[in-house]
């Protein structure tokens, strides 16, 4: 039997502390040869900006495997319909398991990789948000960020003013953070101990001379070559870290900018997410050191959720079950003449 779990049963099911948990193991996992990640491929939709892309990964540990899709139509998705969706299936027999709406889990399962990332990088008296973007996802890097560490104010910058205000409104509504809006993408930056860059801007809009010592940055926005969110600089003294050394070069566009100009080396990322899980190495060397989270979501996360959400629907008895193979009702004789005669 296939079981269907809808976006309420995911809300339902999982929260972010959870899902920090899941996200953290499974990159210690892949770093112990544990776990496999497939290549992600992308393709960009013929005559549209609009991106399709499947990502994949298979957990022995977990006894299941699986992928997910997504759509990527800037500025024209619809409101209530599904851009990313998984399908799980179970190691021993290859049967599926489970088909998943995955909007909710995708955010969440980013914003759980920053806030693991955090944990390693960031000072441990960090207290102060600086956050470049307020749409979606910058939302669930904020709730992660605040999971791992006791943050008490947070500057919000949007070229949106008033989502900009909205934001820091939610933030204290709902994590008890004392948050303001501001003017500038460098107030929100400078004299922060974390930053969150989560736009969808081409061009660098924060720069290295805005990070104070000690700073750690999550960099989740520029997650292709024509996306731009740190300039050059940012990197240039950085202890930098990705969720994959391979998938960041190939596409970060801030990332890559700063590479292929000269200002860091190829070999710019220190390490894998998966490598401080899994103790392989060492996270924030000092309190002045500055780091970076660079990410572009791997499957390994998702999978990694969709395995417990599979678990938590069992037990607690959440979703639809699907039958592929149940009878569908007949058209009656009239009905089939009158599709014919169409």
């Amino acid at each position: 039997m296939i079981v269907f779990l809808s976006e309420n049963d995911v809300q339902t099911a999982i929260t972010m502390p959870e899902t920090l948990t899941i996200v953290e193991a499974a990159f210690g996992d892949y770093a112990r040869g544990q776990a496999i990640l497939l290549p992600r491929v992308s393709q960009i939709m013929p005559g549209t900006t609009g991106i399709f892309r499947i990502l994949g990964a298979t957990l022995p540990q977990q006894e299941m495997f699986g992928l997910k899709t997504l759509t990527g139509f800037p500025g024209r998705r619809l409101d209530h319909e599904v851009y990313f969706a998984i399908l799980l299936f179970e190691m021993g027999s290859g049967a599926l398991r489970a088909v998943i709406s995955a909007n909710y889990l995708t955010g969440l399962r980013t914003g759980a990789a920053s806030g693991v990332a955090a944990k390693y990088l960031a000072r441990a008296d960090a207290s102060s948000l600086g956050i470049v973007g307020a749409g979606m996802q910058a939302w669930y890097q904020a709730e992660a960020l605040c999971a791992v560490r006791d943050i008490r104010t947070a500057n919000v910058f949007s070229r949106n003013k008033s989502k900009a205000e909205a934001f820091a409104l939610r933030l204290q509504t709902m994590l008890s953070v004392d948050a303001v809006a501001v003017d500038s993408a460098e107030e929100a930056v400078r004299d922060s101990d974390l930053v969150i860059a989560a736009t969808s801007s081409s061009e660098p809009i924060i720069q290295g001379a805005w990070l104070k010592p000690g700073t750690h940055v999550s960099g989740i926005g520029a997650n292709a070559r024509t996306k731009k969110e740190l300039d050059p600089t940012c990197f240039e003294h950085a202890r930098v870290v990705a969720d994959s050394r391979e998938q960041v070069i190939a596409e970060c566009g801030d990332l890559r900018e700063a590479i292929e100009g000269g200002t860091v080396k190829a070999d710019v990322v220190y390490a894998e997410l998966g490598e401080l899980a899994a103790g392989q190495k060492e996270g924030r060397a000092s309190a002045e050191e500055i780091t970076i989270f660079k990410s572009v979501g791997v499957g390994l996360q998702d999978i990694a959720v969709a395995a417990a959400l599979f678990e938590i629907a069992k037990r607690c008895r959440l979703g639809t079950p699907l039958d592929p193979f149940a009878l569908s009702v007949p058209l009656a004789e009239t009905d089939i003449d009158a599709e014919l005669t169409k």
